[in-house]
Parts: structure tokens; C-alpha cells; sequence
């Protein structure tokens, strides 16, 4: 057993201890997280939205070690209840901890794709999530998982199967609290390094007069996003499975992320493009929804050339985030989600369809 975790003779004045220590600390980081989710980045041109949300997941991961502390310290303290229901509230308090904290590190990871050369191939959405954590690298990532292991896991070695002591409790304590303060000290450097990263990120002859959001800028990085994600019709013409060519230019748009969509289809009749327009724009649109940037309006313009067919036919969509959101919610199937979309205009030859 590592000798920080000895065995002491009077638990009751540990728990005691750590439960005023660790409100303190609590109390600390709602102040701090209150401040940088509110002002802290208000000075920020653009992806606030991102660098927010990853200040969020760490908070809840912070929230709920010292949450364990707490109420662990007065549960040893002030309750008598039997070591197999200690060791489920620990399980609980394992398992929503290793969430949060994968959460966290996932959207890390994601900070760190973008700001990189790697890229993320998966669609999957759970393939995705731990490539952005693999993207952190081999280093990070053992890191990573032996922390979840040392703090709530390690300490189960120490007992009977499904049992929890107060010992084993002092060991998970320790380790939370140490865990803890450790992040808050990262904290503020953190902030300060997101700062640069920012403002490295801008242009070298840009010149700030305000701090409006500059949706240019957001869309720049959205493209290279999508890219790493790889959606390569937005660098080049591409053949896929279900058009004979695919193309997307993204226009400077300061208002919106507007997608000007090339497409040529042959050997499909009407029913089958419309089919595929519409599982193409679900899937794109989910996509664009779930990358944290400041952008929040959508536009898919379609330039459909079918063959045998002289006119080239229309296909638009405007919407934002929000509709977005309400729709997944509601709509599992393409054909529902993009009928739904209240801004449409849809050529003659798609309509009733």
C-alpha cells in the first residue's frame, strides 16, 4: 500500500477535517468558475462557445470529487450504514466521475485537434469521442485512465468483493483532494493559455475595434473542422457512393456559415436524390451542430445536375442551432428532421415528393 494511505487511528477527526477543507475548496471554485464563465472570456473574438464548455466539464468533474468528499465525510461521520451500500454510492459516484472526466478530456481533445494537424476519421460518435482523446497522446492518456484507477478504483483492492470501509473512504478522500487542488492551481494558467492560443489564431494585420464575434473567422475554423473530420468535397471534387460528384464552397459569409453544394447524379430516378439530398444534409447538419463554435445559423444551397437533365436543379436550407437541437430531439429519421426545417425553398421538380 502506497504510505500516504497508512492507516490512521482517528478517522473521525480526518473526516472532519476534510469536510471543512473540501467546502472550502468547493467554495473557491464556484467563485473562479463563476468568474470565467460569466466575464472571462469576454474579451475573446471567437470560439468562446468552445473554451466555455470546456471550462463547464471541468467544473462538473471538480464539483463531484469534493461533492464525494463531502458527503462521504458526513456519511462516516454521522450515519451507520452497511459497507455494501458505501461501496454502491461509491460505484455511482466512479462511474458519473469518469463521464464527466472523459467528457472533459474528450473536449480537450477536440481544442487539440483543431489547433493541430491531426484529424479525427471516425463518424461514429462514440469512435470519435475517444479519438479526440487519443489525439491527446500516449503520454496524456495514460495519465488519463490511471488517474480514474488511483482514485476510485485502486482503493477497492482493499477490501472484501462489494464492501466499502471507512479506510478505503480515507483513501479515495485523499486522493480526490489532492486531485482537486491540483486543478485548481491549473486553473487560472489555464485561462491564460487559452488566451494566447486565441489570439495566435488571428490574423497578423488584424485590427479589433469591438469585441463582436467575428463569424468569419468562425466559419474559417468550422471548415477546418469539418476537414479533419474528413469531409474532403470541401477541398476538392470528390466521387462518393451515392454521387458521381460532390463539391462544397463555403463563401466569406460574416453573418452565417453558408455551403454552396456542387452535385451530379446519374442513374438514380427522382425519389432516390431526394432521398440522398436529405440523409446528405441530416448528417451534415447534425455534424455542424455538435462543433463548438460561435456560429450559429446554417446554410445548405444545393446546385443539383442530374443527368439528362439541361436545367440545374435548386435545393435550400436555412437553419440554426437551435432548430437543430428541437428537431434531433423529435426526428430520428432524415426524411422527418428535413421536412420539418421551417426555411425551405425546394425546386419544382423535388416538391410533393
Amino acid at each position: 500500500m502506497i504510505d500516504i494511505f497508512k492507516e490512521l487511528s482517528d478517522y473521525n477527526k480526518y473526516f472532519e477535517s476534510q469536510l471543512a477543507l473540501s467546502g472550502t475548496i468547493l467554495g473557491l471554485i464556484i467563485a473562479t468558475s463563476t468568474f470565467i464563465l460569466q466575464s472571462g472570456f469576454a474579451s475573446f473574438q471567437y470560439s468562446r462557445s468552445m473554451f466555455i464548455k470546456y471550462y463547464v466539464h471541468q467544473s462538473k468533474f471538480i464539483f463531484l470529487s469534493l461533492a464525494y468528499n463531502i458527503l462521504f465525510s458526513l456519511i462516516v461521520l454521522y450515519l451507520s450504514i452497511s459497507s455494501t451500500t458505501l461501496f454502491s454510492f461509491h460505484i455511482i459516484f466512479a462511474l458519473i466521475f469518469s463521464k464527466y472526466f472523459l467528457d472533459f478530456y474528450s473536449h480537450k481533445g477536440y481544442i487539440e485537434t483543431i489547433h493541430s494537424t491531426k484529424y479525427n476519421p471516425y463518424k461514429n460518435g462514440i469512435l470519435k469521442y475517444f479519438r479526440y482523446i487519443e489525439n491527446l497522446g500516449y503520454i496524456q492518456n495514460i495519465i488519463i485512465y490511471a488517474t480514474l484507477y488511483i482514485i476510485f478504483f485502486y482503493p477497492l483492492h482493499f477490501n472484501y468483493a462489494f464492501k466499502l470501509n471507512e479506510h478505503q473512504v480515507f483513501m479515495t478522500t485523499v486522493s480526490c483532494l489532492a486531485f482537486s487542488t491540483l486543478v485548481v492551481i491549473r486553473i487560472i494558467p489555464q485561462f491564460f493559455t487559452f488566451s494566447e492560443q486565441e489570439y495566435k489564431s488571428k490574423t497578423k494585420n488584424e485590427v479589433i475595434d469591438n469585441i463582436e464575434v467575428d463569424l468569419s473567422k468562425e466559419n474559417e475554423i468550422l471548415k477546418d473542422v469539418l476537414v479533419k473530420n474528413g469531409r474532403n468535397e470541401l477541398l476538392e471534387q470528390i466521387e462518393t457512393e451515392n454521387f458521381d460528384s460532390l463539391f462544397i464552397n463555403m463563401p466569406n459569409n460574416k453573418k452565417e456559415a453558408f455551403f454552396v453544394i456542387n452535385i451530379e447524379i446519374s442513374d438514380k430516378n427522382i425519389y432516390e436524390i431526394i432521398k440522398e439530398i436529405e440523409n446528405y444534409s441530416y448528417e451534415f447538419l447534425i455534424e455542424i451542430s455538435n462543433i463548438h463554435i460561435d456560429t450559429n445559423s446554417f446554410v445548405l444551397s444545393y446546385f443539383i445536375k442530374i443527368k439528362n437533365d439541361t436545367k440545374t436543379r435548386n435545393y435550400f436550407i436555412r437553419t440554426n442551432r437551435n432548430e437543430i437541437d428541437e428537431l434531433r430531439k423529435k426526428n430520428n429519421k432524415p426524411k422527418d428532421f428535413i421536412n420539418n426545417i421551417s426555411n425551405k425553398l425546394i425546386d419544382e421538380l423535388f416538391r410533393n415528393i
